[in-house]
């Protein structure tokens, strides 16, 4: 499995100008953002995905889609939003440096847990600022990727946690059940195999997983340790039994 890490700056000014983007890559940008807000309120809604907020004002899709994309090849070229790319570009480099290192042995580490040969295939990630948080399989070819390093390994274990995700796009159970089961492979135990030390469900001064689904893993997790000590069971088989308890554990 190869990754691919690269750099599309309109998604990167577009991830880091989101209305809902509550951090700042770095001091001054939310004035910045702040200013064109208040100087061009449509175009910067239709940016940021609310185009039915414009339509309400009887504004035109087309007008408003031209007008838009000329302020965004304009800001583009600003001091503020070179410096986003730039910090974004030294981030990509040394994401794909770290993976380069330490992306095969998670791999075969993470091919150990699920017991499943990973598929011979290229995925691209697309990168975002490290300092905004951001990660998300948006089809089983992209990945969208950019954190802090929250902890040891953290963006190699949750782009393995990504991965994951593409191995089980089209797997017929619902998506809280297999994120719960994503969150046990990756974000606990394939931190713990890496990084080796820690436990579930807490790196240091820090909760690991999603809090809505803490409840469920918690349920799964002493049929998880059983998985894990039965060779011969794969992730496909502890799938198709936690579908059978999901009901139970959401009671």
């Amino acid at each position: 499995m190869k990754l691919e890490f690269l750099i599309e700056k309109k998604y990167i000014f577009l991830h880091a100008f989101n209305q809902n983007q509550h951090d700042e890559p770095f001091r001054g940008w939310s004035r910045f953002t702040l200013d064109k807000w208040n100087k061009y309120p449509q175009e910067c809604y239709f940016l940021a995905g609310f185009a039915e907020w414009p339509l309400l004002r009887k504004k035109s899709l087309k007008v408003l889609a031209t007008n838009s994309e000329k302020l965004l090849e304009e800001w583009l070229n600003t001091p503020q939003v070179k410096r986003l790319i730039k910090e974004t570009q030294k981030y990509r480099d040394w994401l794909e440096e770290e993976w380069n290192k330490k992306g095969e042995k998670a791999l075969i580490e993470l091919e150990k847990i699920i017991r499943i040969l990973l598929p011979k295939k290229k995925i691209s990630v697309y990168v975002t600022h490290p300092k905004l948080k951001n990660g998300m399989a948006l089809n089983p070819e992209i990945i969208v990727w950019g954190h802090p390093e929250d902890w040891l390994n953290y963006s190699i274990i949750y782009l393995c946690h990504e991965i994951m995700h593409i191995l089980t796009w089209d797997e017929k159970v619902d998506t809280k059940t297999m994120h719960a089961i994503i969150e046990l492979a990756t974000d606990n135990e394939l931190r713990i195999r890496l990084n080796k030390r820690g436990k579930y469900f807490k790196e240091g001064e820090f909760d690991v997983g999603h809090p809505k689904l803490k409840k469920l893993e918690k349920n799964m997790y002493p049929f998880w340790k059983k998985y894990l000590k039965k060779p011969k069971q794969n992730l496909k088989q502890f799938i198709e039994l936690q579908k059978k308890k999901t009901n139970k554990y959401n009671k």
